[in-house]
């Protein structure tokens, strides 16, 4: 079962815990089986769910990913996929951005769950947009839902 989380120490999501108005949100469920990250985030890029997100960013964002751009991610040969780039990375996690605006996503794979997670950050004036505070409900819907397709795939 996909649940909510604390974002675990020394995570590279954490960095943006101590962003005045920033909304970190972690999540996480017990992995099916040992796997690498590589296998994770090409499961998570490559699931039902995120391939129609990938379809909608093709159509509106005018943005092209492919399972192979996916796999490269994974592997760490590949930098971007659709709108985000690699931030950060290490042996178990990674963490990427979309350039531009206020979005971070990471996964991670520690103590033998699965890990997702979103930051936005906040406004100049440390408050999060009213868009983005619209849309939190359905984002903390989303996160689960896209972890647990992940989970199935692998």
């Amino acid at each position: 079962m996909v649940a909510r989380a604390e974002v675990p120490e020394g995570a590279l999501i954490a960095r943006y815990l101590a962003e005045t108005g920033a909304h970190v949100d972690a999540y996480c469920v017990a992995g099916p089986r040992e796997i690498g990250l590589p296998d994770y985030v090409s499961a998570f890029f490559t699931s039902p769910v995120f391939r129609l997100e990938r379809a909608l960013l093709r159509v509106f964002a005018r943005t092209k990913s492919s399972d192979a751009q996916v796999r490269a991610l994974a592997e760490g040969t590949g930098t971007h996929m659709a709108l985000w780039e690699v931030e950060a990375r290490s042996e178990h996690e990674l963490l990427l951005c979309v350039p531009g605006t206020p979005i971070r996503t990471w996964l991670a794979i520690r103590d033998g769950k699965l890990w997702f997670g979103s930051v936005v950050l906040a406004e100049p004036n440390g408050t999060q947009s009213l868009f983005a505070r619209v849309l939190m409900p359905f984002h903390a819907l989303y996160s689960r839902v896209l972890l647990w397709a992940a989970a199935r795939r692998i």
